[in-house]
């Protein structure tokens, strides 16, 4: 792999001011590889969404040889309810016929959650059980887009989340060989505050995409690389030597000065390791 052999994309947040299409002009702008799209609120209001969008965003991905996903709503999949559990199962199938449209090869989906204020050992097992279930639906209708399982963000208390550890995320795809990863290397961060190892426990060969961004390791800040406390070399050290493909998205608030501010700081990065490896860059 050379430097010029990294793919790095967009995932952009739902502070994001504009519509998809917006997201496609700065994907071109800063020459990056790709995007992910959030099918949520407020990119999927009338006004700024629609079919023929997602026509034109398909066909020139097609053309540029760009890797799109489409990172589903924010349903709990783990709803201990039957009734909620299969609104939110639905949602997903709706959602994930877009990605189909869209050409995408990978679709990021959040595994469920028990609210903290009632949660016990039993109830979380249970939604644990109600995620695996949910997510061997969506494996099995897949039809080209791989199912990608994201690990959570665990600073958010009020929620006691079923993905957080390397652990959780292997019992809820245990018996789906088809369903993937993605990493999200912020959340590891809060996690441990070694996300390079976090993503060897989780397994790069089963990694299809990761969101990169940067926090303190406390909030979940979706910082810009470079601007928290994330040991971007020892990642992207490991990245390179271990020959890791999957692509990197950035996941950061803000807008297009700040997708170029962290483009600009991991492309640094990630040549200063080939030179110091005396590698001819």
């Amino acid at each position: 792999m050379r430097p010029q052999d990294l793919r790095l994309g967009i995932a952009p947040g739902r502070s994001f001011s504009g519509d998809w299409w917006a997201m496609v002009e700065i994907c071109q702008r800063l020459n990056l590889s790709g995007v992910e799209f959030k099918y949520e609120l407020p990119f999927i209001l009338p006004d700024r969404w629609s079919w023929e969008m997602v026509k034109r965003i398909a066909s020139l991905a097609k053309e540029q040889g760009w890797f799109l996903s489409l990172h589903g709503p924010y349903t709990n999949i783990g709803s201990l309810l039957s009734k909620r559990w299969q609104t939110a199962v639905d949602e997903h199938l709706e959602a994930l016929e877009v990605a189909q449209a869209l050409g995408a090869k990978t679709y990021t989906i959040h595994p469920g959650w028990v609210e903290e204020k009632y949660c016990t050992a039993d109830l979380l097992q249970r939604c644990k059980d109600r995620t695996k279930e949910a997510l061997a639906i969506l494996s099995a209708r897949g039809e080209g887009v791989r199912i990608c399982v994201e690990n959570q963000n665990p600073s958010e208390k009020e929620k006691v989340k079923a993905g957080v550890s390397p652990e959780n995320l292997h019992y809820l795809v245990q018996g789906s060989p088809d369903l993937m990863f993605t990493f999200d290397l912020g959340h590891a961060h809060i996690f441990n505050g070694q996300p390079e190892k976090f993503a060897v426990l989780l397994g790069p060969q089963r990694i299809a995409i990761a969101h990169i961004h940067d926090n303190l390791g406390e909030a979940d800040a979706h910082l810009p690389p470079g601007r928290g406390t994330v040991n971007w070399e020892a990642f992207l050290w490991l990245y390179r030597v271990n020959r890791w493909d999957f692509p990197l998205f950035l996941e950061t608030v803000g807008g297009e000065a700040e997708f170029r501010a962290g483009r600009d700081f991991i492309m640094h990065a990630w040549e200063k390791l080939w030179v110091k490896e005396g590698t001819d860059v």
